[in-house]
């Protein structure tokens, strides 16, 4: 007997997709640092990863927040439930 296929998310739980909470640990934390002043270049050297992965990140972080620009990540991770999650 064959288990049926599954569909996108298999094994996943129930996660929201934007708002703060949707952030992953990775989007979170750099986004903590490109709002605490520190450029990409900086970022990706501090992380050990490209500065081009961390334009991703942040890219990502910005769609899940509902923001354009840099300058409104304080006020967006402002909004991050105690925790952080």
């Amino acid at each position: 007997m064959r288990a049926a296929p599954c569909g996108t998310g298999c094994g996943r739980t129930a996660t929201s997709y934007t708002g703060p909470a949707a952030l992953t640990g990775s989007e979170r934390r750099i986004a903590e640092l490109a709002a605490g002043g520190r450029t990409n270049s900086e970022i990706g050297e501090l992380l050990h990863l490209a500065r081009r992965s961390v334009e991703t990140h942040l890219t990502h972080a910005y769609r899940k927040l509902g923001i354009r620009r840099r300058a409104e990540l304080p006020a967006a991770l402002d909004r991050l439930p105690v925790g952080g999650k």
